[in-house]
């Protein structure tokens, strides 16, 4: 039992150890309400300092509504989140999202998620991992924060943390399409333009994420009919070129220097055979009832 925060948290469930951090579930012995809480025990002293600096002086997670707060007990930091019922958004998004205007408010929610945790860069990059993200029957996304500071990564940038994010929300959005199209490049164009902007650092921040996301159709246009089976196939053909260039290259080396060294050899037959074939008539004057001399 743990007596800090106003509570007395017993542990009822082991997430995770690891040499770095424990993660529990929790109860409050205090308060008969039902509620569950997850707590976070950072042991290793590295990362106990460092999660420290970003309490005291980033605020990390001071925005965040399901932060209960943090303590000391031993030689651990503890953090502790409200817990929430795991019903994954991995698992349960096909049950849950027929449309696409179910996906585009998931993936909204998503977004909107991330900036409320308060988690900075690194941190966000954790809570990213899918086991942490729920849904309910609503669209809404609840977070578990089974943050496991052994797989955190330094030195995070925005930059990076951004496009974790994109690729999250994208992974809603394209749940609908991806089955039927061989490449995001042919998705609809509100779709195919998040997929670029994504892959080519155009996504500056959550919020031009949000924009564009509530920019899109609630009913995007699928393109189909022969224009859209030649232009699959040119992204088709163009990406496979793309991925094999130096191949490619050789290839057409190849066949370009086979098709010359044939039509050579075939000029030299040809000459060849007309040499060969060739009757010399000089001083000969008749071939028959031919006459083949000069006329007077």
């Amino acid at each position: 039992m743990f007596p800090a925060l106003n509570m007395e948290l017993e542990i009822v469930r082991t997430v995770l150890k690891n040499p770095v951090n424990d993660i529990y579930v929790c109860t409050d012995l205090l308060k008969d309400t039902g509620s569950f809480y997850t707590m976070i025990s950072i042991r290793d002293k590295k990362v106990r300092k460092i999660v420290t600096e970003k309490l005291n002086t980033e605020r990390m997670f001071f925005s965040n509504r399901d932060f209960v707060g943090s303590f000391t007990y031993g030689d651990c930091l503890n953090l502790v989140f409200r817990y929430y019922h795991e019903n994954l958004l991995s698992l349960m998004s096909g049950v849950y999202l027929e449309e696409f205007s179910d996906c585009k408010r998931v993936a909204l929610n998503l977004i909107s998620a991330c900036a409320e945790s308060g988690a900075g860069s690194d941190m966000g990059m954790l809570l990213l991992d899918e086991r942490n993200i729920n849904i309910t029957r609503e669209g809404n996304i609840q977070f578990n924060y089974f943050l496991d500071f052994d797989q955190m990564q330094q030195d995070v940038n925005e930059e990076q943390y951004l496009k974790s994010v994109a690729k999250a929300a994208f992974g809603v959005l394209e749940l609908n399409y991806k089955a039927s199209h061989d490449t995001p490049e042919n998705y609809p164009s509100d779709l195919r333009l998040f997929y670029l902007k994504m892959n080519n650092g155009g996504l500056s921040s959550l919020g031009h994420m949000i924009s564009l996301i509530r920019g899109m159709s609630d009913k995007p246009v699928v393109m189909k009919g022969l224009v859209w089976w030649i232009k699959s196939r040119f992204h088709r053909v163009k990406n496979f070129l793309f991925r094999n260039s130096m191949t490619t290259f050789l290839t057409i080396l190849v066949i370009a220097t086979a098709i010359y060294a044939g039509v050579q050899i075939h000029s030299r037959w040809k000459i060849r055979k007309a040499y060969e074939n060739n009757v010399s008539y000089y001083g000969i004057q008749y071939i028959g009832n031919v006459y083949l001399g000069d006329e007077e």
